[in-house]
This record gives structure tokens, sequence and C-alpha cells, in this order.
């Protein structure tokens, strides 16, 4: 039976003693082929690109798959603005070579793109007139035209240009779980350099699943968003508030079996294990969090997840504790809470703020291991727990 405190549960792990590893049993290794990727190498003339990864399904194809799959969930929210994606194409005018884009083969000739998916998207929208060039550094003087507008020749020149790819073939993974493993190590070598992801941006395409998909739909819910406050353009694209969501389940887990972890890890470790959930497990996570968040904005009101009435921004560590507390005390008096509704809206604000005051040394940013977590929820839950004795 699913129990969504257990996901991080404590597993033992034998740690292997490298040092015992002889010369010929690593050469033995090599030789079998063990995590070795299996490549080959195309190129697409950017004339084609549109009806090469064409949104629809192949018929030819088992389940009238997808031949190329742009996968929606694989991509980040970080989208090219138009200074972007106009360099790239005076790139293919001028013939600046233009890195290759990632695919990986999920079966046999149907692929999903790992790694370039807005060069792909930027091409075909520009050949469909969709944006035109702008902050141009050569060619200033085809500022303000669209794919139709340039003269013949240059439409000619685009056209003859190709996009190269490297295709992970099928056959490096024995399995889905190697083939898991093998994705998650290229993608993150892949995007070691250029523009730095954020851990999220790079769970969301590592670990798609069907929570997943309900991360970013609970994070746009609009009652989360009301107590956490506005995200800037940057925290968004980000994905900062999915984060969030996936912190609250992992850190609920966490501070319940006590572990002792980094906060990368540990998410990465809650993703990774969500791949498994069903419809059903999704459908009594969801309650949780709803009926935290119903809790919360009635006890602590607009403002639940900042330490001080004078701060203009929600903080990780306040969120935690409040929400960890919260969920917590509706778990324990599962049939006993509905007497918060019957109070004032944030009738514990005032209450919050003064017990972060007087307990400083706990509500200190600097100590984030899940000891010091646990001792914030406790603080929390106990504030709420008086109250309820008062009433």
């Amino acid at each position: 039976m699913f129990n969504y405190n257990d996901v991080l549960k404590k597993k033992k792990k034998v740690k292997k003693n490298y040092n015992d590893i002889s010369d010929d049993e690593i050469i033995e290794k090599y030789k079998k082929g063990e995590f070795r990727i299996v490549t080959e190498q195309a190129r697409y003339p950017l004339a084609n690109l549109k009806t090469i990864f064409n949104d629809t399904v192949d018929i030819d194809l088992p389940n009238n798959d997808k031949r190329y799959d742009l996968n929606p969930e694989y991509q980040r929210r970080r989208v090219w603005d138009i200074k972007r994606k106009s360099r790239l194409i005076e790139s293919f005018i001028i013939n600046v070579p233009v890195p290759p884009i990632f695919l990986y083969e999920v079966d046999y000739s149907s692929y999903e793109i790992m790694d370039g998916l807005q060069r792909v998207t930027t091409i075909i929208d520009y050949l469909d007139n969709e944006f035109a060039l702008t902050d141009l550094e050569v060619w200033t003087e085809l500022e303000g035209k669209q794919y139709k507008d340039l003269p013949r020749e240059i439409r000619l020149s685009i056209d003859r240009r190709y996009l190269s790819s490297i295709i992970l073939l099928k056959e490096t993974a024995k399995n889905d779980k190697e083939a898991d493993m093998m994705k998650k190590f290229v993608f993150r070598r892949l995007n070691t350099g250029g523009v730095e992801l954020s851990p999220q941006e790079i769970r969301n395409a590592l670990y798609m699943s069907k929570f997943n998909e309900y991360v970013t739909k609970w994070a746009e819910d609009s009652v989360f968003r009301g107590l956490w406050g506005n995200l800037d353009d940057d925290s968004y694209k980000r994905m900062e508030d999915c984060e969030l969501v996936l912190r609250f389940f992992a850190y609920k887990s966490a501070c319940k079996h006590k572990l002792a972890m980094s906060s990368i890890k540990m998410l990465d470790m809650y993703a990774e294990e969500a791949k498994a959930f069903t419809d059903k497990d999704i459908k009594i996570l969801s309650k949780l969090l709803s009926n935290t968040l119903k809790i919360v904005s009635h006890t602590f009101g607009e403002d639940p997840f900042k330490s001080d009435m004078d701060n203009n921004k929600s903080e990780k560590m306040i969120f935690d504790a409040v929400m960890i507390a919260c969920a917590e005390y509706y778990e324990e008096n599962n049939q006993n809470f509905e007497w918060i509704f019957e109070q004032e809206k944030g009738f514990l604000r005032k209450h919050k703020f003064k017990c972060i005051k007087n307990n400083t040394r706990i509500f200190n940013g600097k100590y984030t291991a899940i000891k010091n977590v646990s001792e914030r929820v406790q603080l929390i839950k106990s504030l709420i727990k008086r109250n309820y004795d008062g009433i």
C-alpha cells in the first residue's frame, strides 16, 4: 500500500571497495562494452526540418507513434527570446558552425530530442514567418525581416544549410533502467556548459512521469501561487515553483526518516522514485497538498512563508517548516482540524512571527540539515496545538 512518508525510506547500500578491483577486471569491463554509448550521425537540410520533425503520428510505426517526439515535458520553460533566435538564423546565413542536436532512439526509427529543441523550433518558426530578425551583429541590413522578406539568394542560402545531429542508438542500453541512467548521464554532461540549468530544469527533463506532470500543474495552482507570492521571470523559467512542490513531498518523507543528504540529492531521489507512482498514489498526494494549503492559508494568512511581516519575499526555510507542520497536523488530526476554519483567517499569523523571532537560533537559514528542518517543524506544529487547546 502506498505510503507517501516512506518514499525516501532508508535503504541499505553495499559499498564497493574499488581498490580491490584489478586492472584485468577493468579491461574486461571495457571489452564487454559496459556503458559504452553507441551513436551515429545525421544531417538535416533546414528546408526539410518542418517535414522531418512534423508533430503528427507516423502510421508506419507501432501504435501510430511519432517518429520524432518534440515532447513538451522534455522542454524547459526557458524559451529563447527573439534576439537569440535571430542570432541562430544569422549563424546559418554566415555559415558559422552550429552545435549538433542530440537525439535518443526510443525505439527503432523513433526518436526524442535530448538537446537542441530550441534550435529545431527556432528554425521551423522562422521558415514559417513566425518572427522577424532583430539585434543582428553582421547582417544588420536584414533587421526586421521575416523569412518571406529576405532576398531570394539569402533564402536559398538558408535552405541549403544543414543541422547536424548525433543519435544515441537503442543498442546503447540493454533495458529501460539502463536507458534512464544513460540519458541522465548524457543530459547532465551536455548541459555542463553554456547557460547553466537549474537542478529542477534537469529533473524535469530526466524524470518524466505522471507525477512530474502534476508537479507542474500543482505549481500553477492559484492557491499555491497566492501563498508563495509572485515569481520573477527568471525564477519561473528556472522552475523554482515546481521545485517547491517537489520539495514539500520530499522533505516531508525525509523528516519522517531522519535522512542525512544534500537537498539536490534528496529531490533527485524522490523524483526518480516518483516515476513508479500510480494514478491512485498521485490522487492521495494531491489531497494531502490541497488540504495542507487550505490549513496553511487559513491559519497563517496571506504571507505564511515569510519570517517577518516586513519581509518582501517568502523563504524556503519557513516554507518547509509551515507546510510540513500543517501536513503533519492534518495527518494526526484527520477528523479534528475543521476547528481551524471556524477561526478568523490568519489567526496565528502574528504568533508565527513572534515564534520565529523568539527562536532565532533554530530559525537560522545556515542550518539546512533535516534535523534542523524537523526542529522548526515541531515549533510550528506546537504553536498550532497550543492554540487548539486554548479554543
